[in-house]
């Protein structure tokens, strides 16, 4: 079923709707903060514009400067406190992975491709070639069990589709 002249099925129409909306969401809390930051600049240079003349002969122009340099260090101040003291992003991602237990195991279809074609060509590679050195026996034998280990479990990881979390990786 076509859409009306533009060559797009309905369905392609509510896909290519979903992504503008998506992307609006996105970029609305930017420009937000740009706004917000913009009328913040404007009104205050407006009002202590005739104060940092008369105190430290600044002009508007320097007085927007010195109040732009103090938000951003508000900003990034505020940022790393959030982010370094009190660890605000990681108790929101473990919160948000209880909520969605795929967002964890599940792969994506990026992760799968990239398993398929560079991790495990990758690790076969570097078994042969730890096959083929002189070296100490129980070095490579160590060696070739550790990597047989990780081969093992990213080809299951494949046929899963999923990565299984085991309580030593946990990130969060």
């Amino acid at each position: 079923m076509q859409g009306s002249g533009t060559g797009m099925t309905a369905e392609q129409q509510k896909i290519r709707a979903a992504e503008w909306l998506y992307r609006w969401n996105l970029s609305s809390s930017i420009i937000g903060i740009v706004f917000t930051i913009g009328t913040f600049l404007g009104v205050f240079t407006f009002l202590l514009g005739p104060i940092f003349t008369a105190q430290f002969g600044f002009s508007s122009l320097q007085t927007a400067l010195v109040l732009f340099l103090l938000v951003l260090a508000v900003i990034i101040g505020f940022g790393l406190y959030l982010d370094k003291v009190i660890h605000f992003w990681s108790a929101q991602a473990t919160v948000a992975t209880t909520r969605n237990p795929y967002l964890v195991s599940a792969l994506y279809q990026k992760e799968l491709l990239s398993l398929v074609y560079i991790q495990v060509p990758v690790l076969k590679s570097l078994r042969a070639l730890v096959e083929t050195q002189m070296m100490d026996e129980s070095k490579k034998h160590t060696f070739l069990a550790e990597l047989d280990r990780s081969l093992a479990k990213v080809e299951q990881s494949i046929r899963d589709k999923s990565w299984p979390i085991e309580p030593h990786e946990r990130v969060y």
